[in-house]
């Protein structure tokens, strides 16, 4: 049974939840202890139980939270009412949004705090990409006219490496050189250009299939 809570009780409970998702972020699972959640809730120890029923159930409530943020982001990929380079620059855009909003968790990749902090940037960054992987190889193939599966995967490799290689200096060295390109105009075009080239490919293959059924 739900147990029902006063607007106070609820503001209490999403703090905790917050309070997780940060502790996840930035220091890992180990570290995501009932003592260490509540001390940085400012709440009782007791409050774990009281609002969530055990551990477990408030762990899985902060994955829930992170999971929404790439559901949100995925869903870019679907959209029919936009052709495929519009659906990747919506996700690509909003990608470099959620690093914004958690810069700790990409700065955990090169410069871990543990290596449990590591390992939550790769489930992380695991849970991102399962979710996506197939949905962006689908409009990569729509843009570019590839059909080999292979070609396929190392356009997503490339797309992935070109986006996450800028969030994860800027996470890690603030005065960083990429600090210069990371306004919202400039990774608007920066997006435009990546996706540009990959449009060429498709140009390309036109052309030439052209050429050749004029040989023929």
């Amino acid at each position: 049974m739900t147990k029902r809570l006063t607007d106070k009780g609820e503001r209490v409970r999403e703090k905790m939840i917050e309070t997780t998702v940060r502790i996840l972020q930035q220091q890992g699972f180990k570290k995501a202890t009932v003592r260490a959640i509540a001390k940085e809730a400012g709440v009782n120890i007791a409050s774990v139980r009281y609002y969530f029923g055990s551990k477990e159930e408030l762990i899985g409530c902060a994955l829930e939270y992170m999971m929404g943020n790439l559901e949100n982001i995925v869903a870019y990929l679907d959209d029919t009412r936009f052709g495929p380079k519009e659906r990747m620059k919506k996700y690509m855009l909003a990608y470099f949004a959620l690093a914004r909003q958690h810069p700790a968790l990409f700065r955990n990749i090169s410069n871990p705090s543990s290596e449990d902090a590591k390992d939550t940037y790769f489930i992380y960054l695991s849970l991102l990409h399962s979710q996506c992987w197939e949905k962006v190889i689908h409009n990569i193939a729509e843009m570019t006219g590839y059909t080999d599966q292979r070609d396929l995967e190392l356009k997503a490799m490339q797309l992935f490496s070109a986006v996450e290689f800028p969030i994860i200096l800027v996470s890690n060295k603030k005065d960083s050189f990429i600090s210069a390109y990371t306004d919202q105009d400039t990774l608007d075009r920066y997006v435009d250009i990546l996706l540009d080239n990959v449009e060429e490919k498709k140009e390309k293959n036109v052309y030439i299939k052209e050429i050749l059924q004029g040989v023929r």
